[in-house]
């Protein structure tokens, strides 16, 4: 049975229709409002319904009465359908519709809603062999899902916290690291790629002598006030940079800690990395995260497994439309 499949991210919609294989047809990426515009969340919410219920009724004669729509969310969600909250959609508004509803009501069309790394989950499990594994994204924040094979959902996120890794505390000292969500020391605050950029400035400013020898210094003229991902810390460390290297991996040792402890608590087959900042890096980042995880592990059991857990995933935009579409006919 076909579906009509949506991704909605803090920037685009992405919109497709998926067959009984779980391939895209009609692929279509739509900008919306954002908050950082200072578009209302009315407005915003609106113009996502709106593009949705358009889409759908444009796709009539590709689709029958029975197809389901299917929206992948940057966000928890509470099972079996509800929004948590919604910040890189609307910021720090706690005004969010019933989107499953209103979207159900207008099109007559039976409607769910799955996180996004729950899509990218149902995404590789197309695409690699393991029973059960777990998907890490590591970007502006961390976070997760694990995948099993042998249950009928599947992904293990019928909870709203169900792969929120990112928000655990990892650091309790008092000048620990803020979070995005004002928390403090959370693993999302030190190990995300933003966590990895206020570290390298921090770095920068302690350690003078060596940041302005290092290459995000000397070839690409950063400082401890500009340092970014993409222009100084991600270029450097594909040039082999020791500092930026060393940055990097401090940031990652506690997201190595927390995987081992979750391999070992699940019995992961595979590790599958994805997010911006990880895929930027691809396998320095992997390289950088395994032999953390190899210099913390005094297990053999588990440490014998460390060569082949890591699995870098791809960078795929369209990743979660087609996690969407392969949920689509598993319900």
């Amino acid at each position: 049975m076909a579906a009509l499949v949506f991704d909605l991210g803090g920037t685009h919609l992405r919109s497709a229709i998926a067959d009984d294989k779980a391939s895209l047809l009609n692929i279509k990426k739509k900008r919306i409002k954002s908050f950082i515009h200072n578009y209302s969340p009315a407005d915003i919410w609106n113009e996502i319904i709106n593009e949705i219920v358009n889409y759908s009724s444009d796709a009539q004669s590709l689709i029958t009465k029975e197809s389901p729509i299917i929206i992948s969310f940057p966000g928890p969600v509470e099972f079996p359908s509800r929004i948590i909250n919604a910040p890189t959609v609307v910021g720090n508004n706690d005004a969010i519709p019933d989107l499953v509803e209103k979207v159900k009501h207008i099109t007559g069309r039976q409607t769910y809603i799955i996180n996004d790394v729950s899509a990218a989950a149902w995404y590789f499990s197309n695409k690699i062999d393991s029973n059960r594994f777990i998907v890490v994204t590591v970007s502006s924040g961390i976070g997760s899902k694990v995948f099993d094979r042998g249950k009928v959902k599947g992904v293990l996120d019928d909870v709203p916290f169900a792969g929120e890794i990112g928000h655990i505390v990892i650091d309790r000292k008092n000048d620990a690291l803020l979070c995005d969500c004002g928390g403090k020391g959370h693993l999302g605050a030190i190990s995300s790629g933003r966590g990895v950029e206020r570290f390298a400035r921090i770095e920068a400013n302690r350690d003078r002598i060596n940041f302005n020898k290092s290459v995000c210094a000397a070839t690409f003229h950063g400082s401890p006030d500009n340092l970014t991902n993409e222009d100084h810390i991600v270029p450097a460390a594909k040039l082999g940079d020791l500092w930026t290297i060393n940055v990097i991996s401090q940031c990652s040792r506690p997201l190595a800690t927390i995987l081992l402890f979750l391999t070992a608590a699940f019995g992961l087959d595979k590790v599958v990395i994805i997010g911006g900042f990880a895929l930027s890096l691809d396998e320095i980042y992997k390289c950088i995260l395994q032999k953390e995880m190899a210099d913390i592990c005094d297990y053999a059991l588990l440490s014998n497994k460390i060569d082949d857990l890591l699995v870098m995933g791809d960078a795929d935009e369209e990743a979660c439309l087609k996690g969407a579409a392969v949920y689509s006919l598993n319900i």
